[in-house]
């Protein structure tokens, strides 16, 4: 299939390279100013269009008549996404698929504002989505770490990018690296990664104890806070966009009942991750000693929900999210059961949700048959259809999609760790651990043993 598809493509390509040279002279020639040839009078009329099916930006030669020569006139839409128009000689067009506009696609093209002369094919176009992994910065061990504002592409870590990892609302990329490579296990440094600038900027070095800041996203005003978790030690703030991106402080978390103890260890030992529950704007957490909290970034009010039902469920939590269509329904995996459970903040249930408890593996199917191996960060896509997580030990990225339940490998080889970009199917990545998703649905992985930050872009 792939080889008859490659094939088509370079059909395609040798055609279109004609058919561009030929439409490209005829929109040149047209100099008349206004759209030469088009009769407002008269309909537009469709033909046919070549190729049926693609990925996005495909070559799409559409036929009929009445079209103008002024392509920038000319609406194209796949489904409800515009495509680019290249040219157009007045009964023929060059136009570009659109990125994601769906799976089958409805053509239609319509002239300046006036959607009344909208008219559409009853042939739909067969949308091709790719999914490939590339990487935008590291890919092996390096000796420091960047310093200042540096370029992306020449960025090497020489510390692991093992904790969670946010997206703002700019699609601003923020890690946490904790520098214990270099001896130094009371820094944490974060930066900040933008790959449309092709940069790479050091925010904050945090001379702190232990497990130190952990990072998320604020969905109420899109930036991501960062959290203090050591003991003694609540105080949380943001990354301010408007002041160059600065680390401001917002207070110190106070908590309405103490957090649980284990083996005279507080509860701070054990948090991995924190997420924001849009419905309420309050963050919260699932730690290893079976606590269950939430606090306030507006006020910093603290309330310990932790409760019996929490003990089943104790274990290293790095992975939280809410359920797109009930925010009262959150979903926590606990790595080493290798399984996630779901949280009922309304009836105060929990339960298993999705894989086998204590049952590790890589199976994918039903939730209650698929398996992971050590489960990490999660996230929803911005439709809400699927909710996507880093299965570290299987060293690949799963898909739940919500509508039936059902688990899937999305990307990376199970149970075979390496370094491979490419198609996601034949990609590898090694313990991968941070993941974040921007509004485009592309996703960034902490990928923690190839000292990598990669990306998943579905096109």
């Amino acid at each position: 299939m792939k080889n008859f598809y490659c094939k088509c493509r370079l059909h395609l390509w040798l055609a279109c390279l004609t058919a561009g040279i030929g439409l490209s002279a005829c929109s040149d020639g047209d100099e008349g100013g206004g759209n030469s040839g088009y009769q407002p009078d008269k309909p537009i009329e469709l033909e046919s269009f070549y190729p049926k099916t693609g990925p996005i930006a495909t070559q799409v030669i559409i036929k009929g008549k009445n079209f103008g020569t002024d392509a920038k006139a000319l609406n194209v839409y796949f489904n409800e996404k515009r495509a680019a128009v290249i040219s157009s000689t007045g009964d023929r067009m060059l136009v570009l698929a659109p990125k994601l506009p769906g799976e089958e696609c409805v053509i239609s093209v319509s002239m300046g504002e006036n959607e009344e002369n909208k008219v559409q094919f009853d042939e739909l176009f067969d949308y091709i989505i790719q999914t490939n992994v590339s990487t935008i910065a590291g890919g092996m061990k390096g000796t420091t770490m960047p310093e200042g504002t540096t370029s992306l592409t020449a960025a090497q870590f020489m510390d692991k990018p093992d904790s969670p990892i946010a997206v703002d609302k700019n699609d601003n990329l923020y890690v946490r690296f904790s520098l214990s490579a270099e001896g130094k296990e009371n820094t944490h440094r974060i930066y900040m990664m933008n790959e449309e600038a092709g940069n790479i900027k050091m925010l904050n070095d945090f001379g702190i104890l232990v497990t130190g800041i952990i990072l998320s996203r604020d969905y109420k005003s899109g930036n991501v806070y960062w959290w203090h978790t050591n003991m003694g030690n609540e105080d949380f703030g943001y990354f301010d966009p408007v002041a160059d991106y600065a680390s401001v402080g917002g207070g110190k978390t106070k908590w309405d009942k103490p957090l649980a103890f284990t083996d005279g260890m507080p509860s701070w030992g054990g948090r991995q991750g924190f997420e924001m529950n849009p419905a309420d704007g309050k963050f919260y957490f699932y730690s290893n000693e079976g606590v269950c909290a939430r606090w306030d970034p507006v006020t910093g009010a603290g309330e310990n929900l932790t409760s019996e039902v929490f003990k089943s469920s104790q274990g290293d939590i790095m992975g939280i999210v809410f359920d797109p269509l009930d925010p009262n329904i959150g979903y926590f995996a606990v790595q080493g059961q290798h399984c996630i459970y779901k949280h009922d903040l309304t009836a105060g249930t929990v339960e298993v949700w999705a894989g086998r408890k204590n049952t590790a593996g890589h199976l994918d199917g039903p939730l209650a048959e698929a398996q992971f191996n050590n489960p990490c960060q999660m996230c929803v896509d911005p439709e809400g259809e699927a909710i996507y997580v880093t299965d570290r030990e299987n060293h690949c990225i799963r898909k739940i999609t919500l509508s039936n339940g059902y688990v899937s490998t999305f990307a990376g080889t199970p149970k075979s760790s390496g370094y491979v970009n490419g198609p996601a199917d034949a990609a590898k990545f090694n313990k991968p651990v941070g993941l974040a998703i921007t509004a485009e649905g592309n996703l960034y992985i902490g990928d923690s043993e190839n000292y990598a930050i990669r990306r998943i872009a579905i096109e």
